[in-house]
């Protein structure tokens, strides 16, 4: 990777963010998922996840539209070997985490989701047309959704691979890869040639989720803090002590203010004679008897 994606070389982040996780927890579920499909295969002989969770016109067909999204996160089980899973996990860590730096999890997660969605409709569509019955299954769709977001991000600047001995900038990986999909999708996967098995198609449609996202989405509240809004209970706010008062008084009373003037019938002249006296020679020259009446005063008016 470049070494502008070590840590050394990006700006420190404040300390009340939090803490990235949707790529750990995307990465953490793909693993799981894959342990789960051998489990089932080589030890059940059963494809019990890939029959409803994998991506085919069948499953469409059948009403498992969920399978536009678990799609993702199943990969090739053939002979237990994890080369699949371990090619798409290297993408999505490599390019991921610096987009989760400056996106925020959230945000990650739903470009993620959006671009294996994305993806899916579009091998859909495209099999539609050329009635191929395959499956489709891994999370190619949204690692290449966050590698256009890298290239997008680092679109003028200059960045080396240590397994590449040049250097090249954002947009010329960019179109690099997208150029290869491309060829592969018109001349292997379009036409149905054998020994294809790469959905190059589904790529294509998770770098249009990415687009999609980055252009229209990325500037909105994310979907997971409006739940999130949505489902937090407003905060209870005490009511001041006065109020009370004034509601307990109203229960006794049927009104809302009442005044006790039984007590000192002439209070009110009291309190204005004591307030001219404050007006000319200050606070300060009133007797203790006069604060008294002041206090007094504010507890039964």
């Amino acid at each position: 990777m470049s070494i502008y994606s070590r840590s050394y070389m990006r700006g420190d982040r404040p300390e009340y963010m939090r803490r990235e996780w949707a790529l750990k927890s995307i990465l953490i579920a793909l693993v799981v998922v894959f342990v789960l499909q051998n489990i089932f295969r080589h030890w059940l002989g059963s494809v019990f996840l890939e029959e409803n969770f994998a991506l085919s016109l069948v499953q469409l067909s059948h009403g498992y539209v969920h399978t536009l999204i678990t799609y993702g996160f199943l990969h090739s089980t053939q002979a237990g070997l994890p080369w699949h899973l371990v090619f798409n996990c290297l993408m999505l860590f490599w390019f991921g985490k610096e987009i989760e730096a400056r996106i925020g999890s959230e945000r990650f997660l739903e470009c993620f989701l959006l671009c294996i969605f994305t993806g899916g409709l579009v091998w859909t569509g495209v099999h539609l047309l050329t009635q191929q019955s395959v499956i489709v299954i891994g999370s190619s769709a949204g690692v290449f959704g966050i590698l256009y977001l890298f290239c997008r991000y680092r679109w003028d600047s200059m960045m080396s691979f240590l397994f590449i001995p040049i250097q090249f900038s954002g947009k010329q990986l960019f179109y690099i890869l997208l150029g290869f999909q491309v060829f592969f999708f018109l001349f292997a996967e379009l036409p149905g040639a054998s020994g294809s098995a790469t959905a190059n198609s589904a790529h294509l449609g998770g770098i249009l989720g990415a687009y999609i996202y980055e252009r229209k989405l990325l500037a909105l509240p994310s979907l997971i803090s409006l739940f999130r809004r949505l489902g937090s209970r407003s905060p209870k706010v005490q009511a001041p002590a006065w109020q009370k008062r004034a509601a307990a008084v109203k229960s006794r009373t049927g009104s809302n203010y009442t005044v006790n003037v039984t007590e000192q019938p002439d209070l009110k002249q009291e309190v204005d004679r004591i307030l001219d006296k404050i007006n000319d020679k200050g606070f300060g020259a009133l007797t203790s008897e006069e604060k008294e009446t002041l206090d007094k005063a504010k507890d039964l008016l």
